[in-house]
């Protein structure tokens, strides 16, 4: 073999090597860099919508608010329950499994007088409201609400579907903001 050939292959050789080592390890990291750059998503069951994601409790919360905010809805109030549930826990000497339990009420004046108009039984559904919790030693923030869809086939009305329908894109917009966030 001429030295000019015996330095080609050489060359080869260690290309072969070099891709046949790299390539699993970029994979490898291509696959674990795609796992934790992804956004989380909303699951969608026929009565629920449930978001899932990782942070603090007040970072999620204040990204639900300002995403409810840009939606053009107001919120209405938070009820901390996980304040009085922690309180009657120990005061029965029950442990008590979240770090957080909130539940976030909010609503669009607009829809809700369409609603009404529609339905005035629909107000013992309003306003929306959203559970937002955390389990005792998770890192995740757990957001779940009913479909307003789903609710809306109590009143068997076209009018009440397709404000339920609006509201159900306006709910799942807000959540997919909260995911980007």
């Amino acid at each position: 073999m001429t030295p000019q050939r015996s330095r080609i292959v050489g060359a080869l050789r260690r290309s072969v090597y070099a891709v046949a080592v790299l390539v699993p390890a970029l994979l490898l990291l291509a696959r674990e860099t795609g796992e934790a750059g992804e956004r989380p998503s909303v699951e969608r069951t026929e009565e629920l919508l449930v978001l899932t994601v990782k942070g603090s409790l007040q970072d999620v919360l204040a990204a639900l608010q300002t995403a409810i905010a840009r939606r053009n809805y107001f919120v209405a109030g938070i009820n901390h329950l996980d304040d009085t549930l922690r309180r009657r826990a120990a005061d029965l000497g029950k442990p008590f499994d979240f770090d957080h339990y909130k539940i976030l009420s909010f609503c669009s004046l607009t829809l809700a007088d369409e609603a009404l108009r529609a339905h005035p039984y629909v107000g013992a559904f309003m306003p929306c409201r959203v559970a937002v919790f955390a389990q005792k030693g998770s890192p995740d923030v757990i957001i779940v609400t009913m479909r307003p869809t789903f609710l809306s086939r109590l009143f068997r009305s076209p009018e009440v579907e397709r404000l339920a329908r609006q509201v159900e894109a306006d709910v799942l917009a807000i959540l997919e903001m909260v995911a980007t966030d």
